[in-house]
Formats: C-alpha cells, structure tokens, sequence
C-alpha cells in the first residue's frame, strides 16, 4: 500500500452460527424478524429504548463514506437521501463536478452510481438507518434518518487520501453534518488535513473508526482516526460483555468513545443480512446516536451534540484507559438535552452478569449476577438459550446454575420483574461449551 492510500481494517466478518436473543424488541421495531440478533439495541447499556421514545431521527442525513450502498435493499431502498437539485438526465445539473448524483457521489469516476459491490458500506448503513417496522430484516439505530451514500473505495478494496478528502467536501457542501468513516490507513496529506477542518468548519462531525490492529494508536496513528482535530470523533468496539473487541485499537487521546462492534446484525449485500464484527460496526453506532440527538434537538450544533454524547458516555472498566470519554449511552445523552422529566430523575436500572466464558459439555455452568437501582425488581428469571433455568424472589441469592447438554455456544439471560410482572431489567451473557470428555 502507499503512503497515499487507506484501507478498511474492519473487514465483515460473516457468522458461522446465529442464536436469538430472549430479550423483548423495541416498540419501533417490533415487526422486524431479526431485531431478536440485534443485542446492542436491545440491551440496556447504549439506551436505545430511552432515545426511540424522543427521536428516531428524522429529517437527519446521515453521509456513509464507504464503498458505496445496495440502493435496491429492502431495508435500505427507503431511506437513501435523494438530492433535490439533481435529475437522472447524464447532465451535473447542480454544478457540483458529479453527474446525476441523485443519491449520493461516486468520487472515483465522477458519477452518481453509488451501488455496493463490496458489502462494507450497505453494513454501515444498515447500522445506522435500516428502516424500523417493516415486517423485513433488521432495524437502524436511527431508523428515520437518510443515508447520503459516497463511494470512495476502488476494485482492490482500497481508497486514496485525496479521494477521502473529495469525499468529505461533496458530503458538507450537500448538507451533512454527520459523516460516518469507517476506514483506517497509516498515514495521511494535508490535504486530507484541510478536508476534515473544513468540515469542522462548517459544523460537521466525522465519526471514525479505530481500526483492527490491536494497537494503541496513540503510540502508532491510524488516520483519519488520530487526526487532533475536533471533528473527528473516534470509536473503538466492544463485545455484547461490554470488554474491548480482540482485535480493535485502543488510545486514550484519538479514541474517544466505544460502541458495540462483536456479531453485530445488519444489512449485507445481495438484499441479505449478517453477522459482522469490527470498529468499522461501531462507528455507525455513534453516528446512528448523533442522528437521533440532532433530530430531537436541531437547534443545537454538531458540537453541542457531540459534546452531550461524550459526557454522558459511561465510564466502565472494560474500556478503561483505552478511550478518553467511555461506552456509547445514546438514551442518557438524550436525557441530557431534552428538557422536561420524561424519566430523568430516575436512575436506570442495571444487571451484572459474571459466569465463566468457557464450560464443558456434560458438566454444570453457573451464572451470578449484581444488580444497581433495581429496588422494583421482585424476581428474577434465569434462562439458558431460552428456556428457563430458575426463577428466584429478590432476596434469594443471585446465581442460578445448570447442566450444559451439548457442546456450541449458549447465552444466559437474567431479567428482572416488577410486582406487576413488567421488565425492569434484563442482561445477556454468552459462553462456549467444549465437548464432553472421554
């Protein structure tokens, strides 16, 4: 690779297995089937649930710099930005340097065909704004915005820093102030420099991945990720147990935030869905987060809103040191800029889960848990791949435990009820079963 080019480091990684969730699906998107794999929107910890009821994001464009997006998905055909100065004619009707640009900018050829021949950006895109409720697939994170799609990489799977940099100035000039970056190289130009404070400028935020180098890049950059400029909001992964992903980057000064990014469901190309992993899954969730606060609040700016989600980011020991603010909170970030008491004097409540990450086939597994602003809770149910295990009162211990039939993955669910038989709270935790021994 040369100096002047950028690769994606988070290549979509596809499931070789695939294990509903127990956990109810969010009211926005209960009528899609697969919402049950989406375990980031419906786990408690980034408030996705809280955020819905104020905003899904409408009205907020949201550019997807990648490798372009399938316009025909079923998930995704609906929600592409459309530009309203352009027509399909073979004419730059908007004077902008990209003929028929109507849903975005092929930055390699200089024409409007943003189709997906790689998969990456119609995952991105699907993280942040697949269309909710549809009876199809998965759900966005901010299933009401619009996704500006601009196709920066080439046949190798690869994009130049002076494309990025075009890429960055077609999304502002048309109006995004949201952009999301999910692609890492070793080195950058001024002009890549110039393209991202002009984007600052004009009061625009690049969501950025970390990369997937195992790496501090404090020590050792990734770019556009460790650029010091105040528009590059960067995002490293974490695993559904809330620890950072194996293989993603870490740095406390360039990464400011961390957002789920292991087997992650969402759109794929060829109208199908998957399983992916990686930082390049984690950015679009930050950038799906931006959508929903400037959608309910656009009288304020990018940076208002940014700074909103970094300081109700939650500071856990799972990403401790490894970035500078903490683990993506979309529903306390909302609370924070939404007047009113819509729940805002109530803590949220939490669950814990502690259980070994590997067992054996044959013999018993436990699971124990601690819960925080819980005092509702009077039982709590336990239950292994969806059965259920045990249930327990709230003064009972907190740890179940029962034997492991077969070898494979399963996943514990512990969900906490009120006396009147609502959810309060529930967690979900997954382990390996080795084969029995001989």
């Amino acid at each position: 690779m040369t100096s002047r080019q950028l690769r994606s480091l988070a290549a979509l990684v596809p499931a070789v297995f695939a294990l509903a969730l127990t956990a109810a699906a969010p009211a926005l998107a209960a009528g899609d089937p697969l919402i049950s794999d989406q375990w980031a929107l419906n786990a408690e910890a980034i408030g996705a649930h809280e955020a819905w009821s104020q905003s899904a994001g409408a009205g907020v464009v949201v550019a997807v710099i990648d490798s372009g997006v399938q316009i025909d998905h079923p998930d995704l055909a609906s929600k592409l930005w459309t530009n309203p100065d352009e027509v399909a004619n073979g004419i730059d009707d908007d004077a902008n340097g990209y003929v028929d640009d109507i849903h975005g900018a092929n930055i390699l050829d200089g024409g409007g065909n943003v189709d997906d021949d790689k998969g990456h950006g119609t995952n991105v895109a699907g993280v942040i704004a697949a269309r909710a409720g549809n009876g199809v697939g998965v759900s966005g994170l901010a299933p009401k915005a619009r996704i500006m799609a601009v196709k920066v990489f080439n046949a190798a799977a690869s994009a130049k820093a002076s494309g990025l940099a075009r890429a960055i100035r077609y999304a502002v000039g048309e109006g995004a102030r949201i952009l999301n970056v999910s692609l890492n190289g070793e080195s950058t130009t001024v002009e890549l420099s110039e393209a991202v404070r002009f984007a600052g400028e004009q009061g625009a935020t690049i969501v950025t991945s970390a990369g997937n180098n195992i790496r501090d890049v404090d020590a050792q950059p990734s770019y556009p990720v460790s650029l010091p400029d105040p528009a590059v909001l960067g995002v490293t992964a974490t695993t559904e147990q809330g620890n950072l992903l194996e293989a993603a980057n870490r740095g406390s000064r360039s990464i400011e935030l961390a957002a789920p990014g292991d087997m992650i469901m969402s759109t794929a190309r060829g109208s199908e869905y998957d399983f992916t992993a990686g930082t390049s899954v984690a950015a679009p969730f930050v950038a799906g987060a931006l959508a929903l606060l400037s959608a309910a609040r656009p009288d304020l700016t990018e940076p208002q809103l940014r700074e909103a989600l970094l300081a109700s980011s939650e500071r856990t020991r799972g990403v401790a040191g490894r970035v500078s603010a903490g683990q993506l909170d979309v529903g306390a970030a909302m609370h924070r800029i939404v007047p009113g008491t819509w729940g805002a004097n109530k803590a949220r409540a939490r669950v814990r889960l502690r259980a070994a990450g590997r067992a054996r086939a044959g013999r018993r597994a436990t699971i124990r848990w601690s819960a925080t602003n819980a005092s509702s809770v009077t039982r709590w149910k336990v239950s292994l791949d969806g059965r259920r295990v045990r249930t327990l009162t709230s003064r009972q211990a907190r740890s179940a435990h029962t034997r492991i039939a077969r070898p494979g993955r399963h996943r514990w669910t512990v969900t906490g009820y009120d006396a009147r038989s609502r959810k309060v709270v529930s967690a979900t935790r997954s382990f390996r079963a080795s084969p029995p021994t001989r």
